[in-house]
């Protein structure tokens, strides 16, 4: 990246990676905007971010645009929440959110809704938790998170619902783990996350699993290792990955572009230095027909099923769907011609599978319990 930072904004449409807002090394927020180019290995800048300097703001992409909001300005707290439309280059700001403003909060989109909660402000830490409504534009309070108020956690979409967790109050670093169920508004208690507590990194969610990539541990400063972690919601398990390079850094930021993350920034905690590298992992395979994220584009419910299972999916003419076990044994296939099907696995045993459903041009990959 041109610049060095801590706290980007980061995430990817359209094959192109961005870096929004942050905090600088003279340690001020900023409003530049950076675009990278992984073809041609190069980062270019964008017009400015038209709302106010802010570092310790929260982001993602969703349908093909941008969304940045909340965080800190030189000497304000902030609420606001802004869309970014990469055709044209421009930001247009959305309806302010009914809420405390806030530094470091969770920031999750999911099914044309937008989660935001916990964070701080300057009466401490808060266990709030607000939904946006993109048709709407309107935004609704729910249950307030089952654990403690903090800022700075790891948040993600993973499967059919939002997760939310650890992060910190005070010198206090959490290992705990909560689900949003979408569905009902209701929170879930999770397993606690079985690494060391954790501060302070970042997070994304890729073909219907959660990951968590680097921060502070327990302690509240550096670990050994830039420790990486991935989250399968269907099971409720963690499974640790290669670490990054070096030790692991504060406040750093990532977006995935078919099927590689891209690890960039945030602050070097043993040395105070400022990071501008970029770092890449190829997480899954690339696909050349468009692999795309699953949890926009495909639902199958009940999950875990006792045999009859529900697909309701986007693609448009003919969808082959096949389904294979833990070895790798394809046990079921047909081929849907609608949007909505049921169809019925009671001769399948109980145990866990993987189902591919493949369009013209897409491949959406889901894990299935059978019960």
């Amino acid at each position: 990246m041109p610049v060095g930072k801590h706290h980007p904004v980061t995430f990817s449409i359209d094959g192109k990676g961005f870096a929004v807002t942050g905090t600088n090394s003279f340690n001020m927020p900023t409003d530049d905007v950076f675009q990278y180019d992984p073809v041609a290995n190069q980062w270019s800048e964008l017009n400015s971010f038209p709302g106010a300097d802010r570092s310790f703001a929260i982001g993602q992409a969703y349908n093909g645009k941008g969304y940045l909001g909340f965080g800190l300005s030189t000497n304000s707290f902030l609420n606001d929440i802004w869309e970014y439309d990469p055709a044209t280059d421009a930001w247009s700001i959305l309806t302010t959110c009914d809420c405390a403003s806030r530094r470091h909060p969770a920031f999750i989109i999911r099914d044309d809704k937008i989660y935001v909660g916990l964070g701080n402000d300057a009466g401490g830490d808060l266990d709030d938790w607000h939904i946006y409504d993109m048709i709407s534009d309107s935004w609704t309070q729910v249950d307030d998170i089952p654990g403690n108020g903090r800022h700075h956690p790891f948040m993600f979409a993973a499967g059919d619902h939002v997760y939310a967790g650890m992060g910190h109050s005070g010198q206090l670093v959490y290992d705990d783990w909560y689900k949003f169920n979408t569905s009902t508004a209701t929170w879930e208690t999770m397993t606690d996350f079985p690494g060391e507590s954790r501060v302070a990194g970042t997070q994304f969610g890729h073909q219907g699993k959660g990951y968590v990539l680097s921060g502070d541990g327990s302690n509240h400063d550096f670990m050994q290792t830039g420790e990486f972690w991935e989250y399968e919601p269907e099971l409720d398990t963690w499974s640790e990955l290669d670490p990054h390079p070096g030790i692991s850094r504060w406040a750093p930021g990532s977006f995935v572009i078919n099927g590689a993350v891209y690890f960039l920034a945030g602050q070097n905690r043993q040395t105070g230095a400022i990071l501008n590298d970029l770092w890449t992992y190829q997480l899954s395979e690339p696909s050349s027909i468009g692999e795309v994220d699953n949890s926009m584009q495909v639902k199958m419910y009940p999950n875990p099923t006792t045999g009859i299972l529900n697909i309701k999916n986007q693609f448009e003419g003919n969808s082959a769907i096949t389904i294979s076990n833990m070895s790798g044994q394809l046990v079921y296939q047909t081929t849907l011609s609608t949007t909505d099907a049921t169809i019925n696995l009671t001769d399948l045993e109980s145990g866990i599978y993987t189902v591919s459903i493949e369009s013209s041009n897409t491949i959406i990959r889901k894990k299935l319990i059978v019960q």
